[in-house]
């Protein structure tokens, strides 16, 4: 039976397009985070406000990370290369990058609440991404051990 790739396809697309928007974000990063700064954390003092900055730029460092891990990823996929180490070696870089983002918004989180929530939501998918890993590991394991037999 044929695989239609077709998802895999479209992910890659959408792949892009976030990094085409975490790009954006690093363009107009500073009045993103004065607009977060000022209206929603109602934070005015400029050492609280840079701090918020620097946590924005950390987070987009390790968005590169994620998608362009995860655009290797799916290219792998699309070339049959499902059940390999370099993949879960990826996945690795997307959780590693995850909690990094985490512990990032963990200190913007001493200044907007928001960033709480964010961190939260790193480790969950990060967790997520560790256990889809785990279960690829397992795949390998196996792959190898009856390769052996045969």
């Amino acid at each position: 039976m044929q695989y239609n790739d077709g998802i895999i396809r479209w992910s890659k697309i959408a792949t892009v397009l976030f990094i085409a928007m975490v790009v954006v974000a690093d363009i107009f990063g500073i009045v993103i985070t004065q607009y977060i700064a000022f209206i929603w954390a109602e934070v005015f003092d400029t050492l609280r406000v840079v701090i918020l900055t620097v946590v924005f730029y950390l987070g987009t460092v390790g968005a590169y990370f994620i998608l362009v891990s995860l655009f290797k990823l799916l290219s792998n996929m699309s070339k049959d290369i499902v059940f390999d180490r370099v993949n879960t070696k990826l996945m690795l870089i997307i959780t590693g990058a995850l909690v990094g983002i985490a512990a990032d918004c963990t200190v913007g989180g001493f200044i907007w609440s928001g960033s709480w929530i964010l961190a939260i939501l790193a480790l969950f998918m990060g967790l997520v991404v560790m256990s889809v890993r785990v279960v690829f590991d397992k795949a390998i394991t196996m792959k190898e051990e009856m390769d052996l037999t045969i």
